[in-house]
């Protein structure tokens, strides 16, 4: 690897975000709304708060909501940069794409490496058409537990991965998406498929 590429990857470290050494599957169910393509590249521990922003849109025709049964996160323990901590809040908000609006629910959760970490609700819990799941990692000094993001943004032509360190300004993850998934049961109007809902199946096969 030549000094540039040395220093790049350097300074992506510094900011939080490191190329994992080969890119790592994480499988998903054919009935999850994810905006990761299911190949992980990246991991990431920048922000104090790490979020993906969900537009039911993207996934169904004509959403009137969603019910959430479970929300999905999955993390990558490096050896070079060891947790201070495994627990982090899994947070649902309501809100827009600018930021996140009312806090819907906080569960606090412990991360596994390299497999499902899962927040449950039961009964499930109603969230609105637009909304951001959101990984608060304020009981860690330092970002931890380290999340996983793929090599492919914007799929849908507008950005759904953001962090902060404050909850006040957001900013894109520009590298990929975050690895954030919701399980649970649309409530449609017209059922039919879109664009973010094709490329949902098409990974999982």
């Amino acid at each position: 690897m030549n000094a540039i590429a040395l220093l790049i990857l350097g300074s992506l470290a510094a900011g939080g975000n490191l190329l994992l050494d080969r890119p790592v599957v994480c499988p998903s169910d054919r009935d999850v709304l994810q905006y990761d393509d299911g190949t992980a590249y990246w991991l990431s521990w920048g922000g104090l708060y790490r979020g993906v922003f969900f537009d039911l849109g993207d996934f169904y025709g004509d959403p009137t909501g969603f019910w959430a049964d479970s929300v999905e996160f999955w993390f990558y323990h490096h050896a070079s940069y060891p947790w201070d901590t495994a627990s982090f809040y899994a947070e649902l908000y309501s809100g827009t794409e600018a930021a996140p609006g009312t806090l819907l629910s906080q569960e606090s959760v412990t991360a596994s490496h390299m497999s499902p970490s899962v927040g449950s609700y039961y009964p499930p819990i109603y969230l609105p058409v637009q909304f951001w799941v959101i990984l608060n990692s304020e009981m860690s000094a330092g970002g931890w537990p380290s999340l996983l993001a793929d090599n492919s943004p914007n799929f849908t032509g507008s950005p759904h991965s953001f962090y902060s360190e404050d909850f006040i300004v957001w900013e894109q993850m520009e590298l990929g998406d975050y690895f954030i998934r919701v399980h649970g049961t649309p409530m449609l109007g017209l059922e039919q498929c879109t664009w973010g809902s094709l490329k949902t199946l098409w990974d999982a096969e």
